[in-house]
């Protein structure tokens, strides 16, 4: 049985340290968490990242990422700070920012399910059976090649991206 990206990330991002190394590879090194679990969902359904799906899916992800995913980010980041540290306005008036901000973050979940529908657009190849080993061995392989060089000389990103891996190839709890 296939389970789509989506439904993939969903599951995986359940558990509380793959959500925490998300967001700490997100904020602290400006990562795309869409792209670092596609490269991981990809070697769990297909195996290795080849040279053209992976340069489609980062062209694809840079470009929308940059204009609608992290502009939505970033507003629902503003409306929060500002709605908190604002003096000057009514109680109403910070409800309504602090409503108007979970709407944006609704519809910044909604912007990444669609970039992810589309990263598995991209994918040409077929699904594959695969065991664990080949699985994680090819999820190492695939976020370096997302990342590029930038992991061979940064220790803290290369510690974050062990602990994702660990955390997305152990059982979750009551498995």
């Amino acid at each position: 049985m296939h389970e789509s990206f989506w439904d993939y990330s969903c599951r995986v991002y359940s558990r509380k340290q793959v959500s925490e190394t998300c967001l700490a590879l997100q904020n602290e090194h400006d990562l795309d968490v869409n792209m670092l679990l596609f490269a991981v969902w990809h070697a769990e359904t297909r195996g290795p990242l080849d040279t053209a799906t992976l340069q489609a899916a980062k062209d694809y992800s840079v470009a929308y990422s940059s204009a609608v995913v992290r502009s939505l980010r970033k507003a629902r980041t503003w409306l929060k700070k500002e709605a908190l540290e604002m003096d000057d306005i009514s109680m109403l008036e910070r409800e309504g920012m602090l409503e108007l901000r979970d709407q944006v973050k609704a519809l910044e979940l909604h912007a990444e399910h669609f970039q992810q529908d589309r990263l598995e657009a991209i994918c040409q190849l077929p699904i594959k059976m695969l065991d664990v080993a080949t699985q994680r061995q090819a999820a190492k392989a695939n976020l370096y090649a997302v990342l590029g060089a930038e992991t061979t000389s940064d220790e803290a990103l290369e510690a974050k991206l062990n602990t994702l891996l660990s955390a997305l190839f152990e059982p979750p709890p009551n498995a």
